[in-house]
């Protein structure tokens, strides 16, 4: 990345336990909070010039 370049964090979590794929942090911690299910994270840079 460069001066030149925009960019954002992106995240995508996936439930082990039922299969269910969430692209917010929030609301993969919320489910896991009310469920107690094991939920496996990927965080990503997302890139692109202006």
């Amino acid at each position: 990345m460069n001066a030149f370049d925009k960019h954002k964090k992106g995240f995508t979590g996936w439930c082990e336990d039922c299969n269910e794929v969430f692209d917010m942090a929030w609301s993969a911690d919320m489910h896991r909070d009310q469920k107690g299910h094991k939920i496996k994270t990927t965080e990503f840079w997302i890139t692109g010039r202006k």
